[in-house]
């Protein structure tokens, strides 16, 4: 991929390991609110969307708590209790559960390094988003940072990934999303862009190839083989 110039990444199970941190706020969020929680995987199939939806999708899935049964306005009640719990317990339990893949800071210092422009794109907000960079020591060397607060439009459309490409002056052709989930691919393929699915995150292979990435990545050094010094 040495034609290509730009690479973003998605943030949560692909640039930082925050998969405790939000399977904890996941589950104090539902025990708190509702008295009850869902398997991990089923949150886990959530990441790459903004917590408001997950939290919407997750109602639906919930028998018993699903729009039909409790009508718009009581799922609206719950989405923003749940929403607000779950931000609550992430304030309070960041820095402790967040981390960084081990090695990723020296990977993405050499991408940087060898021209490569380096963004993020993420569905998180801009605050803990910043945050979980300059905690695990990737902060410097991003060169364009989108969030949630940034788009009104969010993954799995392109919009958030084309703003970024516009911001870095680059052509959707000469760039690639590096991203843990579905709705990373999906995104990056609606934006024009090539995709590599990172499988050190929490979602299983077999999901993500369902999404036919261009590149499977085992491990965060695989980067430096798939992006070369140009």
């Amino acid at each position: 991929m040495t034609e290509r110039k730009a690479i973003l990444f998605d943030l949560d199970g692909t640039l930082i390991d925050t998969t405790e941190l939000i399977l904890y706020c996941f589950n104090h969020a539902w025990e708190t609110i509702c008295g009850r929680t869902h398997p991990p995987e089923v949150f886990v199939s959530t990441m790459g969307i903004p917590l408001k939806d997950a939290m919407r999708s997750l109602l639906g899935a919930t028998d018993g708590l699903k729009l039909e049964q409790i009508g718009e306005l009581r799922a609206a009640g719950l989405i923003e209790s749940l929403v607000r719990e779950y931000r609550s317990c992430n304030a309070d339990n960041h820095d402790r559960l967040a981390r960084p893949f081990p090695g990723m800071d020296l990977v993405v210092a050499k991408l940087h390094d060898r021209g490569y422009s380096v963004g993020v794109v993420t569905s998180k907000g801009r605050e803990f988003g910043q945050r979980g960079l300059r905690l695990c020591a990737l902060w410097e060397f991003i060169d364009v940072f989108i969030s949630m607060d940034d788009t009104s439009i969010h993954k799995p459309r392109p919009e958030p990934l084309l703003l970024a490409l516009e911001k870095l002056q680059v052509g959707s052709h000469h760039a690639v999303y590096v991203g843990d989930s579905r709705h990373d691919m999906q995104a990056g393929r609606a934006a024009g862009m090539r995709t590599v699915a990172a499988l050190w995150g929490p979602v299983p292979r077999s999901e993500l190839e369902l999404e036919n990435p261009d590149v499977l990545a085992c491990r965060p050094e695989e980067l430096l083989e798939i992006f070369p010094a140009r």
